[in-house]
């Protein structure tokens, strides 16, 4: 009690530079939270439990979308390569190929064998009105979240206009952000208009070991063909859609550890500052028995709720943004959220708890090893 009511009274000394302290740290923190909740968002994306015995065969020398069209016929050629279990054709529309934070992405397929294919599992709706009205669509939980859409809405982008029969979540993250159609309306829509053609088709290969040679396989088959193909493992895939992701949160991971090393100089410049204040107080608290361990513990201590108080409100920040925002960002029809787990909420307590530490422990020796009568003369 009496430790506590020393740190409260010398943090409440200086109230201003206790609060742009705070403030510092709380920004840092969110920052950090921020661009680990992308990163924890890539690795969901990139780490969906179909990947490994999934492909995708792609028009080749193609990288995005918009340009990848293949004849939708070529589904019985691929379902003819041996160690192929499935073939689902998709018909992918989107609003923009670039990194953005609203992208608006339609997967066209067969419905029945979507359904088949597709780990989802219906949270509202109906899947029977889904099946049977060509113009219906079901959407993703997130996408949803993000846009205020429910069942029975009606959304529109552009020629491509659908009713909402339901809404889905789905084991694999990208998912989450899709809409998806009937392949023919999709095909027949606006701006596609292009019926029997397909984006890709997602192949799923009975032995995940035989990935790549079956791929090689697939794209032998159509070498000589006047549409080409590059199959790839789903993977490899999403990985070379979401470089350019890769390179922002390369970015953004050295930006948060300048935030780091910024709120660690902010604190140390706060604790220095406040120990060499108290240099006369110290001197008198060891006049009357304080040892040497409690001015540590004392310093230490003010310290570690700089950081703990800041930590608190800096997460408390960037957990309001992300989960009031449903943000996402998306590239090539991939989408990545920004995901907030407990075990990240851990990691920004224990980087404000070791900022706050490294900050404090040598103003903390210095206060302990000051003579007496040198403290006492001292006019801090």
């Amino acid at each position: 009690m009496r430790y506590g009511l020393l740190m409260r009274r010398s943090l409440l000394r200086r109230k201003l530079r206790t609060v742009l302290t705070l403030a510092g740290v709380a920004c840092a923190v969110a920052l950090f939270v921020a661009v680990e909740s992308l990163n924890d968002g890539m690795e969901s994306a990139l780490g969906g439990a179909e990947s490994r015995r999934t492909l995708i065969v792609y028009r080749k020398n193609r990288y995005c979308p918009q340009t990848s069209n293949l004849p939708q016929n070529y589904t019985r050629r691929i379902q003819e390569v041996p160690g192929v279990e499935s073939v689902l054709p998709v018909k992918v529309f989107l609003n923009n190929c670039r990194t953005s934070l609203d992208m608006i992405t339609f997967h066209g397929a067969p419905v029945e064998d979507m359904l088949r294919s597709k780990k989802i599992s219906l949270i509202e709706g109906d899947l029977n009105r889904f099946k049977n009205e060509p113009d219906s669509a079901l959407v993703g939980q997130g996408f949803a979240s993000r846009r205020g859409l429910s069942v029975g809405d009606n959304f529109r982008f552009g020629a491509v206009n659908v009713k909402i029969a339901g809404l889905f979540t789905s084991e694999e993250a990208t998912e989450d952000e899709i809409i998806f159609t009937h392949l023919e309306y999709l095909q027949r829509a606006g701006p596609i208009n292009r019926l029997g053609t397909v984006t890709q088709f997602e192949v799923r290969v009975e032995d995940p070991d035989e990935a790549i040679l079956i791929a090689e396989k697939i794209d032998d088959v159509f070498r000589t063909a006047e549409e080409p193909t590059a199959t790839r493992p789903k993977i490899a895939f999403l990985e070379n859609a979401t470089k350019d992701l890769r390179e922002i949160l390369r970015f953004g991971r050295i930006f948060g550890l300048t935030c780091v090393l910024v709120a660690l100089a902010l604190m140390a410049g706060t604790v220095v500052m406040s120990v060499q204040e108290r240099f006369s107080e110290f001197g008198v608290f060891r006049t009357i028995g304080y040892k040497a361990r409690h001015i540590v513990l004392l310093v230490l201590g003010e310290s570690v709720i700089l950081g703990i108080v800041g930590a608190s409100a800096g997460l408390l920040l960037a957990i309001v943004l992300i989960l009031a925002s449903d943000i996402s960002i998306g590239v090539e029809g991939i989408q990545v959220a920004f995901l907030v787990s407990p075990l990240l909420v851990a990691k920004g307590f224990l980087m404000a708890l070791a900022c706050a530490l490294l900050a404090a422990i040598l103003p903390a020796v210095q206060a302990a090893r000051l003579h007496v009568v040198d403290a006492l003369r001292s006019n801090g």
